[in-house]
């Protein structure tokens, strides 16, 4: 055969291929879609002389009002059985615990649960009164306790030299001592200094171990940028207070430092109710605006005073300023007048001679001062 003859043949193949379409459908299955079927016929007239038949908006709307109908008439017929009658005792007892965990803990005061223990007694109750009471305190302790059992580090701190002798410490409040804090939907949270704060930071952290003590958290923030110069040697927040009476009490006797030589800044009385007698209060700092506050510039002699004079126990100091309700009130004003007193007494000896100052001495023995006014009143019996 010759090489002519092939591509006579392959032309003749290749233009029988083109005339005649293939078929995917296998031959055997080809009757099935013949032409004169029902479903040929009607699938060829679709879209062509047989119109779609559309169903009203309201007949649908009928059609799903109806549904949704026959669904809750169904619903009402069912019975769902949620919980068993020991399931619903069970979850009314824990939640009845907890409520009277709560109200035993937080709400009734110490005085009421001693009375309550007395009455019980030695009985059944009593002792089943003791044990719940211990596994509620247990169970709250780390939600009311102190975050840690020493607040600040043993001294010397890492700030100070260690051949530095144990200095006084001086706790002051953060809200409305220090500053002023305001939340506003425009400007968000502001904090307003009070008047002096620079000034009675910067001269007190040569006397004392200054303590800024907060109420709330995210106080470091505020005080990094209220003391710059950080002469406030430590900040606590919350996590350092005691709940105590429905309220966050600060109290010194978790600082790691001796009381005697601990005073506290606060213009919350119930913040110092551990230790009232180490508390100077001080009136609120509430308006932000007011630039003839000087709460804060008063106290600074009496506190300078008070530390450098080596007094053994501030709280002896701060008790002969109370009133007769216990409560210290205007100290820097009392302070003030004593102050001027004594100069006055001075200047009377001075104008009575030498003689009359010589009588003088010899009749009261006063201390001999080291330190000024102030000093003399502290160390001898008069204090100021």
């Amino acid at each position: 055969m010759t090489l002519q003859v092939l591509v006579q043949r392959s032309a003749r193949a290749t233009a029988a291929s083109r005339g005649a379409p293939r078929c995917l459908v296998p031959a055997a299955k080809r009757s099935t879609f013949s032409s004169s079927s029902p479903s040929a016929r009607v699938a060829a007239n679709v879209g062509r002389d047989t119109p779609l038949h559309v169903v009203p908006r309201a007949e649908r709307r009928a059609a799903r009002q109806a549904a949704a109908k026959h669904s809750t008439d169904s619903l009402e017929h069912k019975v769902v059985r949620t919980s068993s009658l020991p399931a619903r005792v069970s979850f009314a007892l824990l939640a009845g615990g907890i409520s009277g965990s709560i109200l035993w803990h937080f709400v009734l005061d110490e005085q009421l649960k001693r009375r309550i223990r007395e009455t019980l007694g030695a009985t059944f109750l009593g002792d089943v009164y003791v044990f719940v009471s211990k596994k509620v305190e247990e169970t709250v302790k780390p939600f009311t306790d102190p975050s840690r059992q020493k607040l600040l580090p043993d001294w010397p701190i890492p700030q100070v030299p260690a051949d530095t002798p144990p200095v006084p410490v001086l706790v002051v409040d953060l809200e409305d001592t220090l500053v002023h804090s305001e939340w506003s939907r425009k400007h968000g949270w502001r904090h307003a200094k009070r008047p002096g704060v620079d000034e009675f930071l910067e001269t007190l952290c040569q006397y004392y171990e200054i303590v800024i003590f907060s109420q709330n958290y995210g106080a470091e923030e505020i005080v990094q940028k209220l003391d710059p110069k950080q002469c406030a040697l430590h900040v606590l927040s919350r996590d350092a207070t005691r709940y105590l009476n429905g309220a966050h009490v600060k109290d010194l006797g978790n600082l790691n430092r001796d009381l005697r030589q601990v005073v506290i800044l606060d213009d919350d009385p119930e913040a110092y109710q551990l230790q009232p007698g180490n508390a100077i209060p001080v009136k609120p700092f509430t308006d932000g605006r007011d630039r003839d506050d000087h709460e804060l510039r008063n106290l600074i002699p009496f506190l300078k005073a008070l530390a450098s004079e080596r007094v053994p126990d501030f709280r002896q100091v701060i008790g002969e300023f109370r009133d007769d309700d216990g409560v210290v009130r205007d100290l820097a004003a009392k302070y003030s007048a004593r102050v001027h007193q004594l100069e006055m007494q001075k200047e009377q000896q001075k104008k009575k001679g030498f003689g009359g100052f010589v009588r003088g001495r010899l009749s009261h023995h006063p201390a001999a001062q080291t330190g000024g006014v102030a000093a003399g009143g502290f160390s001898s019996g008069s204090r100021l």
